[in-house]
């Protein structure tokens, strides 16, 4: 890793292909070392961020407008392209179901371009470098075997995490039995260090921000879209996601990104990257930060406030379809679908898996009357 990391910020204030293109590019061309990950044949691997399919308009996918121009990059250099995620629910093998709603196919559809998912092969343990909760994690073949990882994130609020960003995009190549494990954790800290313990495990050799439009408030699936107007790329994903975290208003605010820092994966610093394109104060745009449980309330007053301040998923019957995504998310076995999803309060770790699984959005988030006044 580079003493200053390298992070490129360009203006792209809409999804307009040419406008894409040239953002991306320009970007790319700053990035010192990115020239060389497109070699003839290699084999590239681009990973968006699909929690759960829904079509570009709703700001949770990775755009299929950066799929497209990232695909062109490494096509035109002679690389196989592969596009690749695991939605945290799938019912099905076959990509074409799972992956339809985000626009990824016709993004595509010009080039010889596969998309699959990313669970196809199955999962293999991998170590887990100066681990600070998991020493093995599995991860998905698929991703292990290819040449170049490139992951393409999605700037958005996240309920338990503050911010999903480049660091967190990487948990979609991780078993769904470890995310569960890993979702199960519970605590912030406890889990904002196994999550980077996950990536560490594979450690992309680039990444980018779609921050063209981001989600705030109630995400990573719930919250509205905001305009933000900026593409970043760096292969540093720690840099990348506190250039990110101060674009939006949430500087140190991550715990991911301080636990990675600590992981010596990157520097938590702003001071300590090389920002390159436009000017960061120019772009800032403060989000909303999504509602999340007080943590900070003195210990005498812990067990009182563990009951009267919450925050928990909340099933709209009406709209719930019965499908049974939530129930085979949920990393405790809290839900039961009974005409419509149940959660059993009393297991419930407030994960929120359920949440990204829905693909009905049929599950809202409940605060408690103190955690308004709080949080």
């Amino acid at each position: 890793m580079s003493d200053t990391p390298t992070v490129a910020l360009e203006p792209c204030h809409s999804y307009d292909l040419t406008e894409v293109r040239s953002a991306l590019r320009t970007a790319l061309d700053a990035v010192p070392g990115v020239s060389e990950l497109f070699r003839p044949a290699a084999t590239v691997l681009l990973k968006p961020s699909v929690v759960s399919p829904r079509p570009p308009d709703c700001a949770v996918c990775t755009h299929p407008a950066i799929v497209q121009a990232m695909a062109e990059v490494a096509h035109e250099s002679g690389c196989d392209v592969i596009v690749a995620d695991q939605p945290t629910y799938t019912f099905v093998n076959q990509p074409e179901e799972a992956l339809r709603p985000t626009g990824y196919f016709e993004a595509v559809a010009h080039l010889p371009a596969r998309i699959l998912l990313l669970g196809r092969d199955g999962y293999a343990p991998s170590e887990v470098p100066s681990p600070l909760r998991l020493s093995t994690v599995h991860i998905a073949r698929l991703a292990r075997d290819v040449d170049v990882v490139v992951n393409l994130a999605k700037c958005k609020t996240h309920t338990q995490t503050t911010l999903t960003l480049a660091l967190k995009s990487m948990f979609g190549a991780v078993a769904p039995r470890d995310r569960m494990r890993v979702h199960a954790r519970g605590a912030y800290d406890e889990l904002a260090a196994a999550l980077a313990d996950c990536f560490s495990a594979l450690v992309p050799q680039l990444n980018v921000m779609d921050a063209v439009v981001a989600m705030e408030g109630a995400g990573p699936s719930r919250g509205p879209a905001r305009h933000v107007g900026a593409i970043a790329a760096s292969t540093n994903a720690v840099a990348l996601d506190v250039v990110t975290e101060n674009l939006v208003g949430m500087t140190g605010q991550v715990g991911l990104t301080r636990a990675a820092a600590r992981k010596g994966l990157g520097p938590a610093d702003l001071a300590e990257i090389t920002i390159t394109g436009a000017d960061l104060r120019d772009l800032q745009t403060p989000l909303v930060p999504p509602p999340r449980l007080f943590r900070g309330f003195p210990p005498i007053l812990g067990r009182l406030a563990e009951g009267l301040v919450y925050i928990r998923p909340d099933v709209d019957p009406k709209m719930c379809t019965g499908c049974g995504g939530c129930a085979q998310a949920c990393p405790v076995g809290a839900i039961r679908v009974e005409g419509h999803a149940r959660v059993d309060r009393a297991r419930c770790v407030e994960c929120f898996c359920c949440m990204e699984a829905c693909p009905a959005d049929a599950i809202d988030v409940e605060r408690s009357f103190l955690a308004r006044l709080v949080g």
